[in-house]
This record gives C-alpha cells, structure tokens and sequence, in this order.
C-alpha cells in the first residue's frame, strides 16, 4: 500500500510538471502552488488564490516586520505611502501600512507572518550560526512580538473597516457627477487617511479632502 501510495504521489508530481511546462511554453506564468493545488489536490480555485495571495502577503510582511520592531525605514516608506494630496504623519505610517496588508490577506494574516518569519530572516544575522532550537526560539519571540504589536495598533479585522466615505460620497465633495479612476485613487487615499486617523469623523475627512484640494490648486496656479 505505501509503495503504491509513493508511486500515485510521484505521477501527481510528474502531471502538475507537465501542466507547468505546457504553461511556459505558452508562456502564461502561473505559480506552482496554483498546479499543485488545483491539477493535483483538485482543491477550489479560491483556495490557490489564497495560497498565492499568502505568499505575496509574506513579501509584505518582510518588509512591515522591521518596521514595526524599529523607526529605520519609516521615511522611506512614508514617501511610498504619500503622494501630492495626502501627507501621512510620521507616527502613523506604521499603522497604515500594517492595515493595508491586512486589508489584503484579511483573516489569514497570521499565517502570513509566520511564512514570512520563516522564510526572509534578517540580512544582520545571514552570518550568525544559531543551534535550530535556539533560531526557533528566536524566531517565535518575533513573531509573538509583531503580532502583538498588530493588535496594539487594533488593525486584527482591519479589513471588515467601513470606509468613512464612500465613492457617492467622494464624488459628490469633489463635485463630480460621474466615477472613473479619479475616484478609485481618493478612495485608496481616503483609506489611508482612515488608518492614520483611527478616530477621524466624517466631516473631518472631508474638511481634509477640501484641503488638500486647495492646496494642491494654489501649488498649479503658482507654478504655472
């Protein structure tokens, strides 16, 4: 039974190479986990969906973790997260770039990170020999210290955020009588504003929007 249990595995493998290979050579880039999943494990669509959303979240997570844990890339990333109508306070990047992630992985976070702790360890101790029980220790300590930094943030169930305005709302400040990409882009700077503003109203935001449009008004006159 193992032996034929071992061979059914191994022709699962060599039918989910296969179907990768007929991919590239069609040139559609199409993750391994989705084959595997999908062609070998016959699960849902949606679950390699998720397997490849986690793994990207993990990417994220790389870069959010030493964030959280220090203020070294804080300007960087601020300038990431700015453009010319949002201005993010410096002691809230943090938190909106954590709840954008999460907005993304949404339950499954947690996973995220654990992928992410075990697969991108920090570049300062690429050199160091630890004993396996003590890297396990040490990367279980990390882990138990951002996710409890998530959660000081309260960004556990970021995504189910209502947004404080919606796109009838935003185009009816920006006095606008149609949709279109203008609108996704301040719908995506009001979220970010909603994060850095946790206890913002909704006539502040947009007071804010107001602003920011005048402001970014008075820059063109002056510059044209």
């Amino acid at each position: 039974m193992k032996l034929l249990s071992n061979i059914h595995f191994y022709v699962r493998c060599i039918i989910s190479f296969n179907c990768l290979l007929k991919s590239l050579l069609h040139h559609q880039l199409v993750p391994v986990s989705t084959f595997i999943i999908k062609d070998s494990l016959k699960l849902k669509t949606s679950d390699a969906e998720t397997v490849v959303n986690i793994h990207a979240a993990s990417e994220k997570f790389a870069e959010l973790i030493p964030l959280l844990e220090s203020n070294a890339d804080v300007c960087t990333l601020k300038e990431k997260l700015e453009d010319e109508y949002l201005e993010i306070p410096g002691d809230s990047v943090k938190r909106v770039f954590a709840g954008l992630v999460l907005r993304e992985i949404k339950d499954f976070w947690r996973v995220a990170l654990l992928l992410s702790i075990l697969s991108y360890p920090e570049a300062e101790n690429a050199a160091e020999t630890f004993n396996k029980q003590d890297e396990l220790q040490r990367r279980r300590e990390k882990y138990t210290r951002v996710e409890r930094s998530i959660t000081d943030l309260d960004l556990d169930g970021a995504w189910k955020l209502k947004p404080v305005l919606d796109g009838k709302s935003i185009m009816g400040v920006m006095q606008v009588k149609s949709g279109g990409p203008l609108i996704g882009k301040w719908q995506q700077r009001v979220l970010k504003w909603q994060l850095a503003h946790p206890n913002g109203t909704v006539d502040e935001c947009i007071e804010w929007m107001k602003q920011s449009q005048s402001k970014r008004q008075k820059v063109e006159s002056s510059t044209s």
